[in-house]
């Protein structure tokens, strides 16, 4: 305490010479959560718990560190005398409901008398059952169901007995420790609830915690566990220094002429049938040293004391002898007519004076802080009231101070610097009776970015030599296509054929699949033979063959990530293009090389898409409305999975200390974890373009392009409609808009509008085809895969048709081939969480009822380019997916789905940047 304290008490208290104290606190128990494993079974089987406990302790839940400061009423001081009638100590009597200074942090081997805790149940409990039928009859109900029995924790809190069955009642009676010294229980013929008579043992050593627990009435076929409650039954006394005590050693204390020994009616909250007066006493060696709140009687050596009023004649004696005279001397104070509380621990604090200071010291901590820091307040509240007997009472505010800890490893702390990352935090202050309010201020954290697709590709090995695409390193025929995927870092070539007209899987003589360019249709609106960059009529499926094609260079159009693809080339005999893939900067990506003619233009074009997806893996098996399968691709072409960002949380404790009185307070600053996941992306496609439009990114509220890396094609979205097929071909880096701009009537991007540019599918008014065709040349698709038909995607729904929520309510959860688990776990829950829908392979049998065999498909809502604008829009809302079916000249069928619809087949015009899910073959 300070000078400045002293001398203002000494002037309030006028001359009192250090007198000895000792201070009652009473607190009320905070929850042990002691729970057995919940079992199943016909037989009767208990969960443990208590009701409460006898201090606070740290926990999880709470954000504070430390027990709370005390906050006492002071109800009385008592004087206690020598045995010549002088005053040696005082007794002070306070009431808290909080644990006090003097708890211990639970560590601390628990043995003796020490009250129980979640760690120090009892091995066993005695129950006690009644069965009845109506109601409890205190005068007929006995406690013969089962008596005595003994539940061990070794069994899981289980027993041999059965429930009762349906038409019946019972009720449960339980104490802990079973069979324990001094407890008798009432007969099994005495009706009524059961009674515990209690002897307290003579030594304390043998004095338990006894828990007691009363059920209400539950049901006879309750056939569950039977939650069992304990509370405990007897008041626990100890004794601690307390302020300003004088050094010296306590011998001896007992508690003189108080009850030992009454009855308890279980379930109830008192105590009753007193016997005879006794005295309990300790024999001690505690050393005091002059610093508040040591133990006196530690932990497990608590008295355990019936609850009582205590009786006439009570007293407390303690003996002492003081370091500074030698003197031994025995000094008595009477507690005649004082409680002690059921389920409370009364604590006597002893010092040597009789001023009374008692600090309040409470401190709120800030909210948690989100990953993004900012302010947030925290309040302070300090003061003490100083008083005693005879004299008024005096509030006075008491300064405080704050530091930065971490914890020892040992039960305390050490003190640190203040992190870098707490921006600012108010460190002292000067106390007051109401809270005073601060702020605390956190930086952002940084975010790590990590992608474990990424994290794949860079560990893949590289292939070795110059790796032919077309033939999967030498290992297959050849087979070409405008898509090619790269698992790998390595050198790849590729043959400078057009799209997939090499095929010697399936032409084994020549390889020529004549099919992909000349059309087996007839119409006009049909292209018999497919046009090169020249516009004019291809002759053969290797480009350096065809008229004014002699290869001049390769190049890079663009890519979606830095440095993916690098060192495009010519192949020394100018048939291949070659590439290189760098170990140090593969990862998931989108890239275009062309090969150019003399005039330096593009003359064709591939899609290099760099990825972990292996061709093949995981294929979905989904069907139509008509039941015909197709085997589908599980991702779109092009795409790219998301990357992660995670925040790491991050903490640093405080302690607060009150100046005068020393007591602390921890809490904890708290930024929390978060992690941020992009949504996925993957490149946009013209209805009958093999080339792929740059992708986007976002989020529900806005989007942008994804970063484009050109030297000399950087991506342009404001390409003019009405292109030529050769002229699309020498632009691969531009998307044309719609050819009349006109938004109610959408139309297509090439000046002739053909049918069968991405395969001879009929055209249908109705739009829907299951029709098998050939795949074409200009067909975005890697080897082995084209474009569905419209009909892959009818099995979204149970018609076929489309299914709006806005028109058929929460029938469209009957009409979605989606799971339906409930209100909040549904499509259209899972599809705002996942940003796309989910859908069941397998066509839906009936409406309401799903096939799960075939397990399910997922369509990311990656949005489109519009056809007017040529920006990405609905980004994580909508999902768009072009199929090879043309409606007309200017439209074509494709897959939407949202939140709330599902469209299995709608007309969209053909300038349109959709994604793309091919099948196989």
């Amino acid at each position: 305490m300070s000078m400045k304290i002293k001398k203002n008490l000494c002037r309030f208290f006028r001359g009192v010479w250090g007198s000895l104290l000792c201070t009652v606190a009473l607190f009320a128990s905070c929850r042990d959560d002691l729970e057995a494993p919940i079992l199943s079974g016909e037989g009767i089987h208990f969960s443990v718990s208590e009701d409460s406990d006898w201090r606070i302790t740290r926990g999880s839940a709470s954000r504070m560190e430390e027990a709370p400061s005390l906050q006492d009423s002071l109800l009385e001081v008592l004087p206690l005398q020598t045995t010549d009638g002088g005053h040696g100590l005082y007794l002070h009597a306070f009431l808290t409901e909080k644990a006090s200074a003097v708890c211990t942090d639970g560590k601390e081997a628990v043995t003796r008398s020490a009250p129980v805790e979640t760690a120090t149940f009892y091995d066993s409990f005695g129950v006690l059952a009644s069965v009845y039928t109506g109601t409890w009859n205190e005068a007929a109900c006995l406690p013969d169901y089962m008596y005595n029995v003994k539940v061990t924790k070794a069994s899981g809190w289980t027993t041999s007995y059965r429930w009762p069955g349906g038409g019946r009642h019972i009720r449960f009676f339980a104490y802990a420790p079973y069979n324990g010294q001094g407890i008798v229980l009432s007969d099994k013929t005495k009706t009524g609830i059961p009674t515990v008579a209690y002897t307290v043992p003579a030594a304390v050593a043998d004095q338990k915690d006894l828990l007691v627990a009363a059920s209400a009435a539950m049901a006879g076929n309750t056939s569950s566990t039977a939650p069992l409650t304990f509370v405990h039954a007897l008041t626990a006394v100890r004794f601690t220094t307390g302020d300003d005590m004088l050094a010296g050693r306590i011998t001896k204390i007992t508690l003189k002429g108080v009850y030992g020994s009454g009855m308890h009616t279980m379930g109830s909250d008192s105590w009753g049938a007193y016997g005879m007066k006794r005295d309990f006493e300790q024999t001690l060696s505690a050393v005091a040293d002059g610093s508040a709140d040591q133990e006196i009687t530690p932990v497990a050596a608590t008295f355990m004391m019936l609850p009582q009023t205590l009786p006439q004649g009570a007293s407390i004696e303690v003996v002492y002898t003081d370091d500074l005279t030698s003197t031994q001397r025995t000094l008595t104070a009477s507690i005649a007519g004082k409680k002690w509380p059921m389920g409370k621990t009364v604590t006597y604090r002893i010092s040597t004076t009789s001023i009374v200071v008692t600090p309040t010291f409470s401190v709120t901590a800030p909210a948690d802080f989100s990953y993004i820091g900012g302010s947030k307040n925290y309040s302070v509240t300090s003061y003490a009231v100083v008083s005693r007997p005879g004299d008024a009472t005096q509030t006075v505010p008491v300064a405080w101070m704050a530091e930065f800890v971490e914890d020892d490893g040992s039960g305390g702390y050490n003190v640190i610097v203040r992190p870098d990352w707490l921006a600012n935090f108010t460190a002292s202050g000067s106390g007051g009776t109401s809270p005073s309010t601060f702020a605390a201020e956190i930086a952002a954290q940084q975010g790590i970015t990590s992608n474990p697709h990424n994290d794949v590709l860079q560990a893949a090995p590289a292939v070795s030599g110059t790796y032919d695409l077309s033939t999967v390193g030498g290992t297959t025929a050849m087979q070409t296509a405008n898509c090619y995927l790269v698992n790998a870092p390595g050198t790849y070539s590729l043959p400078l054929v057009y799209g997939n007209a090499i095929d010697y899987a399936k032409y084994p003589a020549n390889g020529k699949n004549t099919s992909a360019y000349v059309s087996n249709s007839s119409g006009t609106n049909v292209l018999q033979i497919f046009v090169n960059h020249l516009n004019a009529a291809i002759t053969d499926p290797y480009i350096y063959n065809n008229a004014n094609c002699a290869p001049r260079d390769a190049v890079l159009v663009w890519q979606d990530e830095q440095n993916l693809v690098t060192n495009v080339r010519l192949a020394p005999d100018g048939h291949n293009l070659i590439f290189d893939v760098s170990q140090a900067t593969i990862k998931q990506g989108n890239a275009i090389v062309a090969v150019r003619d003399a005039d330096s233009r593009i003359m064709w074009s591939w899609h290099i898409w760099v990825t972990d997806y292996r061709l093949g893996d995981d294929i979905k098996t989904v069907f139509s409305k008509n039941n015909k399968s197709y085997r589908m691709m599980p991702v779109n072409v092009g795409w790219c999975d998301a990357e992660t960002t995670t925040y790491d949380a991050r903490s640093v404790k405080v302690r607060f200390t009150q100046a005068e009185t020393r007591v602390t307070q921890v809490i904890t600053l708290t930024q929390i974890a978060h992690t941020s996941q992009k949504l996925g992306n993957q490149p946009y496609f013209q209805f009958g373009r093999k080339d792929p439009m740059l992708a986007g990114f976002g989020n529900r509220s806005s989007s942008q392009n994804k970063h484009c890396y050109s030297e000399h094609y950087p991506f342009d979205h404001t390409g003019g409609g009405g292109a030529s097929i050769g002229g699309a071909i020498q632009n691969p880096h531009r998307f044309y808009r719609d050819k009349r701009l006109v938004e109610a009537d959408p139309d297509d991007w090439c000046s002739s509008s053909y049918t069968n540019l991405w395969g001879d599918v009929p055209v249908s008014g109705s739009l829907f085809s299951d029709a098998m065709f050939y795949k074409t040349i200009y067909d975005p698709s890697p080897v082995g895969y084209r474009l569905p038909s419209s009909g892959a995607f009818t099995g979204t729904t149970y018609s076929g048709n489309v299914a709006d929520k806005n028109n058929l309510g929460n029938n469209f959860f009957r009409a979605v081939n989606s799971r339906y688990a409930s209100a909040s776990d549904n499509y259209e829950t899972r599809f705002v969480a996942n940003a796309g829908g989910d859908f069941y392979c397998r066509k839906m049998p009936y409406a309401n009822q799903w096939n799960a065999a075939g397990g399910t498909i997922f369509f990311p809502a990656s949005g489109h380019r519009n056809n007017i604008r040529g920006k990405i829009g609905n980004f994580g809302m909508f999902g768009f997916y072009w199929s090879a079916t043309p409606q007309s000249q200017k439209a074509a069928g494709a897959f939407y789905c949202n939140r709330v619809n599902v469209s299995p087949i709608l007309r969209y015009g053909r300038a349109n940047g959709f994604a793309v899910r091919p099948v196989q073959e």
